[in-house]
């Protein structure tokens, strides 16, 4: 019987037709020799917006590295001659204002990167831009406006969404609007929703993936506005080898579900010029399944080893043995962290894990005794869990003290919960659930969608229990903290004789987790305000979420 696929199927397209071919080989040769930037083509500037999203004491650095999708595509148009700058407003107090005041300094085209928790960012700032400048079209890719494109463009005043990869894409859209025939040429565009001149949304066929990996520029780094701070470039970076991912678990969202890879060359290209170019030290490879094919992740460790790198990946348990974790270990890493989720059988098979507990306890076993950490990544409250199996997983956390991250169970845009929450009216308007997730912080207080059926005590007290049981993460010079990044939950007991070991005594005495603060008006999307009264009172009652505390005294 042939595999059900669960997301859209525009998403297993492969972009091989002669207009993808032309790109990808402009792609390649212009990362070779890039054409001088010409001012007389319009400028671009790419805008990366806030996320509530904390992240445990160690792992700070991911707010604020350089990271791949948008890096990429600033660099394919800053190699094609393109005046292209990226504005990152990630961590600052009023990211709307900041942001619309650097795009009206200079822009002739503007790009977003949506994710699935900065809609509403994203819908006012485009709407802010509409008003005061209705001439500059507006381009939107990312997560979110692949998985829910028809939602996104009826509620916001995007242009253009660019479905799945942009880096094609957007070199045709940029080519078409410097030319002056981008309405002409929209309708032939592939991989696109766009509104024509009457303002109706229309959809363009899939572009789909690209099967050549090798053709991706080396990433400029350069272009982030970090390079021109006192600090300069953060020596921490957020790269892969490869796009997609073999499984279809029911709570994940790929943009590019089908796997393809760099080979080692490009890998060795690229690893070289981070490291000479911009000096990183501590690379984040985000790689869906790092280890999935255990010839390739030995050949890929190979390669890292040459380039005196300290690492982290995400991978599976059932992907995981000796051969691996050694070449792995040799290669620099410090930690791995595992989607073991949960440890219920029914919980998994619902989740189309394709694990179990006996697969999470070998590998944590193998990863224990190859000498690198083990951490797990773990979610309060899918679909069958009961109080038993969730009890289990606390006692198994606080046994082995090897948590990275826990979080109550999201409903992401385009997944199979997602689907079934909008079916059985958990959702009850996709643009309301769009809004709420911009205030999902990762941390207990947080409100949730209560998709099991368990008291909402039961589920705040195992994340608690969960979240004291963190081990630390990477120890490093970080030295790009933001000024306004927000702290929270000091923890004076240090934990066990593994974290004190690595990270040093009290390493969690004055904060636990991290973030920037969260946007401005963000207390208008808390669930009393846009879910049904029954899905409130499930998942909200018991404590107050960070979007509800500003508003306490408003």
């Amino acid at each position: 019987m042939a595999r059900k696929l669960s997301l859209a199927l525009e998403l297993y397209a492969d972009a091989n037709g002669t207009v993808d071919q032309r790109y990808i080989e402009q792609m390649r040769n212009q990362d070779s020799e890039p054409v001088p930037t010409d001012p007389a083509l319009p400028r671009f500037t790419l805008v990366v917006g806030p996320s509530p999203f904390t992240m445990p004491r160690g792992w700070e650095f991911f707010l604020t590295s350089p990271y791949e999708g948008a890096t990429y595509i600033s660099t394919v148009l800053h190699n094609a001659g393109y005046p292209v700058r990226i504005v990152d407003v990630r961590y600052t107090p009023n990211p709307l204002q900041a942001a619309y005041e650097q795009i009206v300094e200079g822009t002739d085209v503007l790009g977003m990167c949506t994710f699935e928790d900065n809609f509403p960012f994203c819908q006012a700032l485009m709407a802010m831009v509409r008003e005061s400048h209705p001439e500059i079209p507006i381009i939107c890719g990312g997560s979110l406006v692949t998985s829910v494109p028809s939602v996104f463009m009826s509620d916001t005043a995007c242009d253009v969404a660019v479905i799945s990869e942009g880096e094609i894409t957007i070199l045709e859209l940029m080519e078409s609007y410097a030319r002056g025939s981008w309405q002409r040429d929209l309708p032939t565009v592939k991989g696109i929703c766009y509104r024509d001149e009457k303002g109706k949304t229309r959809r363009t066929p899939p572009r789909g993936q690209m099967m050549d990996l090798d053709a991706l520029p080396r990433m400029r780094l350069d272009l982030w506005p970090q390079s021109r701070s006192p600090l300069g470039m953060q020596p921490q970076v957020i790269s892969s080898y490869s796009r997609g991912c073999k499984m279809d678990c029911s709570f994940c969202y790929r943009t590019t579900p089908q796997v393809r890879a760099k080979s080692p060359e490009k890998m060795d290209r690229d690893l070289d010029w981070l490291k000479t170019q911009y000096g990183v030290e501590f690379c984040f490879f985000v790689d869906l399944t790092f280890s999935s094919h255990r010839g390739q992740t030995i050949e890929m460790c190979d390669v890292i080893s040459q380039h005196d790198l300290r690492w982290t990946c995400l991978t599976r348990c059932a992907d995981m043995d000796v051969p691996r974790i050694d070449a792995m270990r040799e290669a620099g890493a410090d930690i791995i962290l595992y989607g073991v989720e949960s440890l219920g059988t029914d919980v998994l098979r619902e989740a189309r894990k394709g694990s179990s507990e006996n697969l999470t306890v070998r590998a944590m076993r193998t990863t224990f005794d190859g000498g690198v950490r083990f951490g797990s990544l773990l979610i309060v409250g899918l679909p069958n869990e009961t109080e038993e199996s969730l009890s289990h997983m606390v006692q198994f956390a606080e046994q082995y003290n090897h948590v990275t991250r826990v979080k109550y169970l999201s409903a992401m845009p385009g997944t199979t919960v997602y689907q079934d929450a909008v079916r059985n009216k958990v959702i009850r308007s996709e643009v309301d659930h769009l809004n709420w997730l911009s205030i999902e912080q990762a941390l207990h207080e947080d409100e949730f969608l209560n998709v099991s059926g368990l008291p909402e005590q039961v589920c705040r007290d195992a994340y608690k229990r969960v979240y004291d049981a963190y081990q630390p993460g990477p120890v490093m010079d970080f030295r790009h903290w933001p000024e306004h990044f927000q702290y929270f939950h000091p923890q004076p007991a240090d934990g066990t004789e593994r974290s004190t070991s690595y990270a040093g005594t009290g390493w969690r005495t004055e904060w636990s987790s991290a973030a920037a603060p969260l946007v401005p008006g963000s207390e208008r999307y808390t669930l009393d305000k846009v879910a049904d009264p029954e899905v409130a009172a499930a998942g909200s009652t018991l404590m107050d979420c960070g979007a509800k505390k500003p508003a306490v005294g408003v």
